[in-house]
């Protein structure tokens, strides 16, 4: 009753081992193709992600444009606001010009502290610049109707606009704007029926 049970051969070399062992490692094929899956992912991502980026830059774009707009028009709309009445001349310190604008005003946009100044805005269409400037001599005869500020003694306000245009209409008082395809009108705080007698 010598029951001899089979001995487990401790001697690991036969060919299901060795088949086993190297399974362990990884082939470079696989290696190849786990990297090309990985750029193709990496690819993918990149490009959703500059969608993204772009589609934001397009928003902070378009943000930025309007508030320059916001901003000039504020600006211009207080400044109109604040036009002095001359009272020798009986008149609205406003002339507007085709691409010429001049008020004198109670709101300088530069020079804070000056009291008043003659605002002028100049428009170059063929250059779609909107350019700035102030006066603070505004008594000064040389700043008649005839006078043409020199783009060199101006700041540039506006780039790019591509539509602008003003009128000042005595009889009802109010400066008439468009910008940009839209109509705006300001009122000089100074202004009632009785100046235009």
């Amino acid at each position: 009753m010598n029951r001899r049970e089979p001995v487990a051969d401790m001697n690991m070399d036969s060919a299901e081992t060795r088949g086993l062992v190297s399974q362990k490692g990884v082939t470079l094929i696989e290696l190849l193709v786990a990297m090309l899956l990985l750029v193709m992912v990496t690819s993918m991502l990149y490009s959703v992600l500059n969608v993204g980026i772009k589609f934001s830059r397009k928003g902070e774009d378009r943000l930025a444009g309007l508030e320059l707009e916001r901003s000039f028009l504020e600006v211009l709309h207080s400044q109109v606001h604040g036009v002095w009445y001359d009272k020798l001349k009986k008149k609205v310190m406003i002339d507007a010009e085709r691409d010429l604008l001049k008020l004198v005003t109670t709101s300088p946009l530069m020079s804070h502290d000056a009291g008043l100044v003659m605002a002028i805005y100049w428009y170059d269409s063929a250059d779609s610049v909107l350019y700035y400037t102030e006066k603070l001599d505004f008594f000064n005869v040389d700043y008649d109707e005839n006078y043409s500020p020199s783009a060199d003694n101006m700041i540039v306000l506006l780039r790019d606009v591509d539509d602008l245009d003003w009128q000042y209409d005595e009889a009802e008082g109010f400066l008439a704007v468009n910008y940009l395809g839209k109509d705006y009108e300001m009122s000089p705080r100074v202004w009632h029926p009785e100046v235009v007698q």
